[in-house]
């Protein structure tokens, strides 16, 4: 796990304090720490039991063979199956419009399944999780991750997994804190 580290404008004091360090994997993993007040903010993943795995499955499972839509926030069970051959097969929801086949369901089964096998196995969450940029960590599917500062929360529609964001705001009294090595931003205006 490398950490690639850069100082950025901390969102409390407004120095450029904020050590911010990106992690290559599992992607996205950032955390950030104020080197002047204190003021710090990283991403929670998922806790995953094995009742959140059947669920998952389960879920995924049904989008599999369209009996609900693939997005969870519209939910439909209006699904039309557009084509069908042998056991590929592609889906329209009849009332958000998207679009999916079962090749791409499978895939993220398949890798749903490689991580609670990895778990089996003894692993840390962390140390199977991985995903390209915008990709859910979990099922692969690419739903965009969304920024809240400078972490990263992750939201998928697919199957559910999601990542959300803690921040830790510091005690401190702005008007008396001196940090005279981190320069302050400039006022707009």
């Amino acid at each position: 796990m490398i950490c690639l580290t850069h100082l950025e404008l901390c969102p409390y004091c407004k120095r450029v304090a904020l050590q911010v360090c990106e992690y290559d994997e599992p992607y996205p993993r950032v955390t950030a720490e104020c080197q002047c007040c204190g003021y710090k903010a990283h991403d929670v993943p998922m806790r995953l039991t094995r009742e959140d795995f059947k669920s998952i499955l389960d879920k995924l499972g049904r989008k599999l063979i369209g009996e609900v839509c693939i997005d969870d926030r519209c939910g439909s069970d209006k699904v039309l199956k557009l084509l069908q051959e042998g056991a590929y097969a592609e889906y329209r929801c009849l009332d958000c419009g998207a679009e999916w086949n079962s090749e791409e369901i499978q895939r993220a089964i398949n890798r749903v399944k490689r991580v609670q096998n990895a778990l089996k196995n003894g692993n840390r969450l962390l140390e199977v999780l991985k995903a390209g940029e915008g990709e859910c960590p979990l099922c692969g599917w690419d739903v965009g991750h969304i920024h809240v500062g400078y972490a990263v929360a992750i939201e998928c529609f697919v199957c559910g997994y999601y990542s959300k964001v803690e921040e830790i705001i510091p005690d401190v009294d702005l008007t008396t804190l001196e940090c005279p090595e981190y320069e302050r931003s400039e006022e707009t205006g």
